[in-house]
């Protein structure tokens, strides 16, 4: 008898090291630092004319605005500095200058703050700097003043609004979303470090008022913010604008709340708009609400659908999803026995608890519930047992759009306190995404909610990559049409900025999906954009914000078919649609709709899955399974490697498979981290797998692929422009070398310990890299964002006794010694010509190591 799935479990990973990593150091300074230095009686008086020019012309401001009876803003000069571009630490702008910090920009841009209307703190240092006397050095980093205010609105406001300021009506409301920074000018010092000749008490008692110090801090924090949120919102009421809500369980919520930040919605009249954005100086984002983008068409089906399967509800057990979306057909015959209808809630109006699809024609929340249950095929006969629990959160009206009273970071927020807190739910399903590409300059406060929810929650959110329109001439989400007639055809025109993922599939901690198509038509009429598991027509790319790879993983959703006509028309026959479910009028199911939001589903149900085969296992853990089990189909891994970075931002690392995702075979075998692991600034956790001497024989030509993805979590602020200032903490993992033995990756990698032997042959040949240029995907690397997967292929002689993977933890905004990064580890091994079955030797190899380590452990205890 063959042995099943359930004999090729998941192997745990075993951590040998938990120590200090050596860490590598920084880039070099700007030239043009030193040059300021060499220049100081000029580029010192440079900047004290542009100060004298910047405050003159705020008290003015001021002074009028108390004339004219305007609303009150709170005391302060907003303005734009230039900074050195390589500075990663702005602290020397509050320490040495008094400025705060509002947000950081691109290209050493930083929008700052005085609410000292004189300057002087900043003036006093330029002097010392002219002088070449202590306290000033710093102006050196500073390069210009920009005194012109268009230059800050152009880095507040989003492209349209910015496009459209000019033609802003003073009597007119508009409804826009404003980001408020809170920092102030209180920050954290660095924690003590132990000396090597110091007591640990007296080591204590330094931290212990290191501590003390941090505690007031926060607490001056959380004041700043109180005043702030008043602040605003006394100046909303003075325009008389309102902040919008929405009704959530007869409460309101209308900010959502970062450790940097606030965001809210409101609506206000042209003339209050101009004025916030204008004076209110913690200003350091304003956009429009999303709109919400999704495909649908009709097509010619059969209404007679003859259907004998016997559906049976799923496991009291079995794992819920929620999915937030625009409602839910409950009674459809298909999804009934999966929905739990007691939890279902409508958080769209006060007014209306209806929780039904609404949305014409066939709904689009009753599709990807069907998906999550029926991700291949819809059942006809037979006995099928339903795989989880359906929980119906409605979020979108009639017309599959948010309505404008819902903020959807306040919206998430209730949601995951409901279905998580509440009852439990761990997956998320959002097929949902906004009708344009993602901002770049700041992450939304849309995707930093999901980031902080997953973070501090042990939930998955699995995010819709966003859709391309057939026709359009919006410059900042062209459709395919344009593209087509300016001479960009399938698939180049995927690579272009108006293709970029939607908001907010950017989100660094959602799982985000885009699509492929499962089948090709050529009909002499029509031909289908892309073959089977190409890029959807329609699917949005990545990168997203920073270079990030996104989509993260792609699933069947559909594509386009197109004629010869001019313009061409582009159709979505039938044999280009996936199965899914159908609302309202018409057949139970049918193939009628494209789009990733059909996608996600697809991946929710592997997420499922995995709930059910590793329930105690973090969330985190099944986001790396699935990126673990995915892989670019034939005709990507056949393209000449210069194409790997394309291939990246059109499917990232590919289709997942639930069968890798959940389980192994003879030929391969995954390693998997138990529990959540917790590692703090500059740590490194050291895992080794035992390799057999079955698989190191040097006499044989075994092709191994490895497989590695690290998944982590990290507290996020919006203020900053890379993860580094986004994440309180952020990680990578480095590998051994081809023949490097354990004792020589641990002296390589942590802190203080080398013992000289360079002993290897190189660097595994990884895909992608820890750098842009260093691996064969070009452009991107994998060090990005928090999930993190590359994979070599290379001769199984060529490793050693032992593989190491190191997890190394990289200081973030966060300077608190207690804060530490969440994360799961992933390897596997597969002998991918099937010449050689490893799962036996590997387990066998790696469970008596385990063993020998823990006899160990309990005689050290004994």
């Amino acid at each position: 008898m063959p042995p099943s799935s359930q004999d090729f479990k998941h192997l745990n990973l075993s951590l040998k090291i938990r120590d200090r990593a050596r860490l590598l150091g920084g880039g070099r300074p700007d030239p043009r630092t030193a040059e300021n230095k060499e220049n100081r009686i000029s580029h010192g008086g440079n900047l004290q004319t542009s100060g004298r020019n910047l405050s003159n012309q705020w008290k003015t401001n001021f002074q009028n605005r108390q004339r004219q009876n305007l609303p009150e803003v709170p005391p302060g000069i907003p303005f734009l500095l230039k900074i050195d571009p390589t500075e990663l630490d702005l602290d020397f702008l509050y320490t040495m200058f008094n400025l705060e910090v509002v947000s950081e920009q691109e290209d050493g841009y930083v929008l700052v703050a005085s609410g000292d209307f004189e300057l002087e703190k900043f003036f006093d240092s330029l002097e010392k700097f002219v002088g070449n006397v202590s306290g000033g050095g710093g102006a050196s980093k500073i390069y210009a003043l920009h005194e012109d205010t268009d230059s800050r609105l152009q880095r507040i406001l989003s492209e349209h609004l910015y496009q459209n300021w000019p033609n802003i009506n003073d009597n007119n409301v508009y409804i826009v979303e404003i980001g408020i920074e809170c920092l102030g000018t209180n920050r954290l010092t660095n924690p003590p470090e132990k000396k090597d000749t110091e007591t640990e008490d007296s080591y204590q008692q330094k931290l212990s008022r290191w501590k003390n110090k941090a505690d007031n801090v926060y607490q001056q924090l959380d004041q700043l913010r109180i005043e702030r949120e008043s602040s605003l919102q006394r100046f909303v009421e003075g325009y008389d604008g309102k902040f919008l809500t929405s009704f959530i369980d007869g409460e309101t919520s209308q900010i959502s709340n970062l450790p940097d930040s606030f965001t809210t919605k409101i609506s206000i009249s042209g003339k209050g708009l101009k004025d916030l954005v204008q004076n209110y100086a913690f200003v350091f984002e304003v956009t429009e609400p999303d709109d919400i983008s999704d495909h649908f068409s009709s097509g010619q089906f059969d209404q007679f659908q003859e259907i004998n399967a016997e559906l049976i509800q799923p496991n009291g057990d079995a794992p819920k999803v929620c999915v937030i979306d625009s409602g839910i057909q409950e009674g459809h015959r298909y999804l009934a026995p999966a929905i739990d209808s007691r939890n279902s809630f409508n958080y769209v109006s006060e007014q209306h608890a209806d929780v039904a699809d609404g949305v014409q024609p066939g709904g689009h929340g009753t599709r990807v519930a069907g998906a999550i249950l029926y991700p291949r095929s819809i059942p006809t006969d037979g006995i099928y047992q339903l795989p989880c629990w359906i929980q119906n959160a409605r979020v979108l009206d009639n017309n599959n759009q948010l309505p404008q009273e819902v903020f959807p970071p306040a919206i998430l927020n209730k949601i995951v306190e409901r279905y998580h807190s509440v009852l439990g739910t761990r997956i998320f399903n959002h097929s949902i995404s906004s009708t344009f590409p993602c901002r770049k300059k700041h992450m939304s406060a849309w995707g930093a909610e999901i980031d902080r929810l997953s973070h501090d929650y042990d939930i998955l959110f699995i995010q819709a990559a966003g859709n391309i329109f057939t026709d359009s001439s919006n410059p900042f989400r062209l459709g395919i049409i344009q593209h087509i007639q300016n001479g960009r055809n399938y698939p180049d025109y995927l690579l272009e900025d108006s293709c970029r993922v939607a908001n907010p599939a950017q989100s660094f901690n959602a799982l985000t999906v885009g699509s492929v198509s499962e089948a090709v038509l050529s009909d002499g009429i029509r031909t289908s954009l892309g073959g089977v598991d190409f890029p959807s027509a329609f699917s949005a790319t990545g990168p997203g914000i920073w270079d990030v790879i996104k989509p993260d993983v792609v699933e069947y959703g559909g594509t386009y078919a197109i004629d010869d006509g001019d313009p061409p028309r582009l159709t979505s026959p039938e044999q280009l649609c996936p199965e899914l479910l159908r609302a309202n009028t018409g057949p139970a199911y049918a193939r009628d709709a494209v789009g990733t939001s059909f996608a996600v589903p697809k991946v929710t149900h592997i997420a499922a899955e995995l709930q059910k085969v590793l329930p105690d296992e973090p969330s985190l853990l099944w986001r790396a399974l699935i990126a673990q089990s995915a892989r670019w189909p034939e005709w990507a891994m056949n393209s000449d490697s210069q194409t790997y970075g394309n291939i990246l931002r059109l499917i990232g690392f590919g289709l997942p498979s639930l069968e890798r995702a959940t389980s192994n075979n003879a030929y391969r075998m995954t390693f998997i981290s138990s529990g959540i692991q917790l590692i703090s600034a500059r740590d490194i956790h050291i895992f080794e797998i035992v390799i057999p001497e079955s698989l190191r024989n040097i006499g044989e030509e075994y092709d191994l692929l490895i497989e590695v993805t690290l998944s982590y979590a990290a507290n996020p602020r919006r203020t900053r422009r890379n993860k580094r200032g986004y994440l309180s903490t952020w990680l990578e993992w480095r590998s051994s070398y081809l023949g490097e033995s354990p004792e020589h990756f641990g002296e390589r990698n942590i802190h203080g310990r080398n013992s000289g032997n360079s002993s290897h042959d190189g660097v595994l040949p990884w895909v992608i890299r820890e750098q842009n240029d260093w691996g064969d995907a070009q452009g991107l690397n994998r060090t990005s964002g928090t999930l993190q997967k590359d994979w070599a292929l290379l001769k199984s002689h060529q490793l050693r006794e032992g593989f190491c993977i190191g997890v190394v933890a990289h200081e973030g905004w966060d300077k608190n010694p207690d804060s530490k990064a969440k994360y799961t580890l992933a390897v596997s091994f597969e002998a991918i010509n099937k010449d050689i079955e490893i799962y036996n030797d590997l387990r066998i190899a790696n469970e008596i190591e385990q063993e020998i380590e823990q006899e160990q452990e309990v005689e050290i205890e004994l």
